[in-house]
């Protein structure tokens, strides 16, 4: 009953859609969003992600979410407020993220039960240590997700294979019993009428949906992850590697440089490679395109990752390697791109 509904979501959109480019409502400003104007082709997309995602939480997800609406709500804010420069300050953000994902970590006993190292996983048998990993985890994820938003269709995309993922194994693995199936289907396919749009410069997540949808995936990948036995804590690390490591990186890199946290940041890893591309080829539009390589080099580690779900070893290994790949093509790029700055 719930899936046979999906064919209201086109109907959403378009609404959304229309309502807010007719009366200009969250706009992107590339004034203040400096790190998303490489993805803009002329246009002036507005960032109504995040709202329609929500309204997908709101309506169709059961009643047993209701602490994920809540709490998604107030995250999906504080990104709009970012979106829209009212909360300027990224360490104001960061500590009101803070509190409201202390309170639904908590509420919903949301713990990462097992990292596979005894004596870590013998510190997190303590409420509060366990509370400050998850809390952490969400921190680095949903704040790194925000930093994919930049070029069209790569966030979304990025999501869109996670969701594939967990699909995938749930159909091919009897052991394996995903939890809240419908919600993760119709999450898929609000996603795929939305990179539609994505892809072509449209609209944006923003900050607010990037918050939320990796809000949402990290709370369905924990709650997966602590339900199946077979699945391997590092399947859900390397799911997420990608923003995670592009937060990391890119906040070690700006201290070392001694750079403003606070100021747009147009070095991240996907912004080198769309300049590199710029000079190298004449594609109409470079930037779908450079998402889609991304994404397709995504597409494959996720696929190994799916045969190796419960072995961390092999998992450790893949998200070396995307590290290893990732600085690799940070330092060939960035000598032609940031040295010269």
């Amino acid at each position: 009953m719930l899936l046979d509904n999906i064919i209201y979501l086109p109907v959403i959109f378009a609404l959304l859609f229309f309502v807010f480019k007719k009366n200009k409502l969250l706009n992107e400003n590339i004034l203040y969003s400096k790190h998303k104007n490489l993805a803009q082709n002329q246009r002036t997309p507005i960032i109504i992600g995040g709202i329609y995602i929500y309204l997908i939480l709101f309506f169709y997800f059961p009643d047993e979410f209701l602490n994920l609406k809540i709490f998604a709500l107030l995250i999906l804010l504080i990104g709009i407020s970012s979106d829209k420069n009212f909360i300027v300050s990224p360490l104001s953000r960061l500590l009101l993220q803070i509190f409201i994902l202390s309170f639904l970590i908590s509420i919903d006993s949301l713990y990462i039960k097992s990292i596979n190292i005894d004596f870590i996983d013998f510190i997190l048998k303590y409420d509060i240590a366990n509370i400050i990993l998850t809390v952490f985890c969400f921190l680095v994820l949903i704040n790194g997700s925000n930093f994919l938003d930049g070029l069209n269709g790569l966030l979304s995309g990025y999501f869109i294979l996670i969701i594939l993922s967990l699909i995938y194994i749930d159909f091919y693995n009897s052991e394996i019993v995903i939890t809240n199936l419908d919600q993760i289907n119709i999450l898929l396919v609000g996603l795929l009428i939305f990179i539609s749009f994505n892809f072509l410069g449209y609209s944006f997540l923003g900050d607010g949906g990037a918050y939320l949808v990796s809000l949402i995936l990290g709370y369905f990948l924990i709650q997966n992850y602590n339900n199946n036995i077979f699945i391997s804590p590092y399947f859900v690390a390397l799911m997420f590697w990608y923003p995670a490591f592009e937060n990391l990186f890119s906040l070690s890199r700006r201290i070392y440089l001694k750079s403003k946290v606070s100021k747009p940041d147009n070095y991240h890893l996907h912004q080198l490679i769309l300049k590199f591309l710029t000079k190298k080829l004449t594609i109409k539009n470079l930037n779908s395109f450079t998402s889609l390589l991304i994404l397709f080099y995504n597409l494959i580690i996720f696929g190994i990752s799916l045969k190796y779900f419960y072995h961390s070893k092999i998992l450790i290994s893949l998200i070396l390697f995307n590290i290893f790949v990732y600085l690799s093509l940070y330092y060939f790029l960035s000598k032609n791109f940031v040295s010269k700055k």
